[in-house]
C-alpha cells in the first residue's frame, strides 16, 4: 500500500503538491482567524457589560455625594441659622445680675444697698434675695439648735 501511495504521490506534479499544502494552510488560518474573531468578540460584549456597570456604579456614587454634598450645605446653613439666633439672643438680654454674686456678698452680711451698688439689682430685688436668705438662714440655725 506505501508502494501505491508513493507511486500516487510521484505522479502528482510538485505544483499540485504546492498548491494543495498552500490551501490546506490557507484553511486553517482561516479556521484559526475564524476562533479568534469569536473569542475577540465574546471578549468585547463582557467588556461592554463590566463598562455599562462601571458607569452605572460612578453615576450613583456621583448623585450620592451630590446629595451628602447638600446635605453638609444644607447643615452648615442651619448651624449659621442656629448661632446667628444664638448671639442674638445674647446681645439683645440685659445683663442680668448676678444672683450667685449676691448670695455671697449677703452670706458675708452686705445690706440691701451693698446689693444695689455692686449687683446692679434694684431695691425690691436687693429686699427680696435678703428677705429669701433669711428664711433660709432661720431654720438652718434652728435646725442645729436642735441637734
Amino acid at each position: 500500500m506505501l508502494e501505491l501511495v508513493s507511486t500516487w504521490v510521484s505522479s502528482i506534479p510538485i505544483q499540485s503538491i504546492s498548491l494543495i499544502s498552500s490551501i490546506s494552510m490557507a484553511t486553517v488560518a482561516c479556521l484559526m482567524v475564524g476562533v479568534s474573531f469569536r473569542k475577540l468578540k465574546k471578549q468585547n460584549r463582557q467588556q461592554a457589560v463590566i463598562n455599562r456597570r462601571l458607569h452605572e456604579d460612578m453615576a450613583s456614587l456621583s448623585k450620592s455625594a451630590i446629595g451628602m454634598g447638600q446635605k453638609v450645605l444644607d447643615t452648615e446653613r442651619k448651624l449659621d441659622d442656629v448661632l446667628k439666633k444664638q448671639f442674638s439672643i445674647l446681645n439683645s438680654q440685659p445683663e442680668h445680675p448676678s444672683y450667685d454674686q449676691a448670695s455671697r456678698l449677703i452670706a458675708m452680711g452686705a445690706s440691701e444697698s451693698d446689693l444695689v451698688n455692686s449687683c446692679g439689682f434694684s431695691h425690691s430685688e436687693a429686699e427680696l434675695l435678703l428677705s429669701l436668705n433669711c428664711k433660709r438662714q432661720v431654720p438652718s440655725n434652728s435646725h442645729k439648735a436642735v441637734h
